[in-house]
């Protein structure tokens, strides 16, 4: 089965990009309604300067407006929000759906945190991006210019005034910017370095303890705490420099505007509105330094997406066939054929490739050198697809629920309540049922809760209730198992399926076909 690459949800696709254009619109409106409110602020002024107050109609169009822009600054921040979770959505479903498709192999070179931190905090960074820092960046950009405008509407003088700190303040703020990506960059290294080692060794700790680990362990757990400390410090300086600056190129702004209506005698109104305008504009400039700050946080996240991406993924498709399945192995020295309905075995040394053959049969892994075809009982080809296949192996999947979700995992429809059970106890699952609060409901956290056997029994059960194709036996507690060719026989009982059992086949029924590794070509 040919892999294939796994496009990166784009962020502006499935209607996201008419989110973008409607909280830029939002923005644009809030500027207008700013605007409305320094000439209304104006007006008010002028009239207390002359001796009367301000009319009703000033005074309405100040409230209004002010409630306006506060409005369009809520929607705007909730519809950039939606955006982010639609976002962040999507990038979760492609990533695990990519997950799904990708080989055993390669998902088992990856580290169990590496891949968490994908699902938590990428799509972190990718939210606090689009629902927090997009919609931040999106009315800096429109309240800058029409604040500036505005100002020059008021005055030119003033306008003028106003704007050579405020350019000068912007042009300072791009250049601290730059440093912020690399301190970024080595912040989430840190942190990243700090969860995954605490999500692969706390649950071992104890066993690391018995063997005298956990003074190493502690040591070298402060010394990544120290070391994290000392970057999120630098990466914090940079964020308050940026936010500094912004603030006192407003400030300076300020003055410059009351120097220059006091030098040129200017109107009184239009001096504070320009100043009401400066200071309405602080805020929007000093959330651009958080917006840039989140923008890089998602640009690296983004970056060790798109690694992920371009790892080969393929989605399996099965066909069930209803009978047992034929499979076909053509190594590099030769082919063996497994009949439908037969009992092989897969045989070799140690370390010589029996799991990895076993997964490219079950069609968890690709292999180049081989070539494996399954036919159905009248010999048609399956073609594009792999037969129901059943995988036990030494991995036993267990998702938090009930024994009853857990026993029939993928089986839709789901056999009625008496079925399972039965089925469970003939697999020697009665004492488990019998312990369980609720007996087949009870609940079962993790695979971890479970002993060797019971996990045997209970992989076992849900083969003879999925009624596969095919099963591949790939346990060594099965075959250690004092009951394995009681379990055998059950399982060939219950089951129409071609049965290949993994390794040594000492105490179980003489296989009628086998199968050396293509590591060890001797039949």
């Amino acid at each position: 089965m040919r892999r294939r690459v796994t496009p990166m949800p784009r962020p502006f696709a499935s209607g996201r990009a008419a989110r973008v254009a409607v909280t830029a619109l939002l923005g644009v409106a809030q500027a207008v309604f700013l605007g409305v409110m320094a000439f209304a602020t104006r007006d008010a002024f002028v009239a207390i300067y002359a001796g009367s107050a301000p009319g009703w109609s000033v005074l309405a169009t100040l409230a209004g407006a002010g409630i306006a822009a506060a409005a369009c600054d809520g929607v705007a921040r909730i519809c950039a929000e939606s955006l982010g979770q639609r976002y962040a959505s999507a990038m979760r479903v492609a990533l695990y759906g990519h997950f799904a498709g990708m080989s055993r192999r390669a998902l088992d070179t990856r580290r169990l945190g590496a891949l968490s931190l994908r699902f938590v905090g990428d799509l972190s960074a990718l939210r606090n991006w689009f629902g927090r820092g997009l919609p931040r960046a999106v009315s800096a950009a429109m309240v800058l210019p029409s604040v500036t405008l505005v100002v020059f509407l008021l005055d030119p003088a003033l306008g003028l005034a106003a704007a050579l700190p405020l350019g000068a303040s912007l042009c300072v703020m791009g250049v601290a910017a730059i440093g912020l990506k690399p301190r970024h960059r080595r912040l989430r290294s840190g942190r990243a370095k700090i969860a995954i080692m605490a999500m692969e060794r706390l649950i071992a700790a104890p066993r690391l303890d018995l063997i005298g680990r956990s003074a190493s362990e502690l040591k070298s757990l402060e010394k990544s705490g120290v070391n994290l400390r000392r970057t999120a410090v630098a990466r914090e300086r940079r964020i308050t420099l940026l936010r500094l600056i912004p603030q006192m190129g407003a400030a300076i702004s300020a003055i410059a505007v009351l120097a220059t209506a006091g030098q040129n005698g200017l109107a009184t109104g239009a001096a504070a509105a320009a100043l009401s305008m400066l200071a309405i504009l602080t805020m929007p400039l000093r959330e651009l330094a958080e917006a840039w700050d989140q923008f890089c946080a998602w640009d690296i996240a983004r970056e060790k997406l798109q690694i992920v991406f371009e790892k080969p993924s393929r989605r399996r498709r099965t066909q069930a066939l209803g009978a047992p399945a034929a499979v076909s192995i053509k190594t590099p020295q030769r082919q063996y054929d497994i009949p439908a309905g037969e009992l092989a075995q897969i045989d070799g040394p140690m370390g010589g490739g029996k799991s990895a053959l076993a997964n490219a049969i079950a069609g968890l892994d690709h292999d180049p050198d081989l070539t494996i075809r399954y036919r159905d009982a009248a010999g048609g080809r399956v073609r594009g697809r792999l037969p129901k296949i059943s995988h036990i192996g030494d991995q036993l999947v267990v998702l938090r629920g009930s024994l009853r979700r857990v026993l029939t995992l993928g089986q839709r429809p789901r056999p009625p309540d008496e079925a399972i059970e039965n089925m469970a106890r003939r697999f020697g699952l009665s004492e488990m049922i019998g312990a369980l609060e609720g007996g087949l409901m009870g609940r079962i956290e993790t695979a971890q809760t479970l002993s060797s056997g019971e996990g045997l029994r209970i992989c076992l059960t849900r083969a003879a209730l999925a009624q596969p194709d095919l099963i591949i036996l790939d346990n060594a507690q099965f075959r250690a198992d004092p009951n394995a060719a009681l379990l055998l026989d059950d399982l060939r009982q219950n089951t129409n399926a071609t049965v290949i059992i993994v390794g040594p086949t000492h105490g179980l029924p003489e296989p009628d076909i086998r199968v050396p590794t293509y590591c060890d070509p001797v039949a």
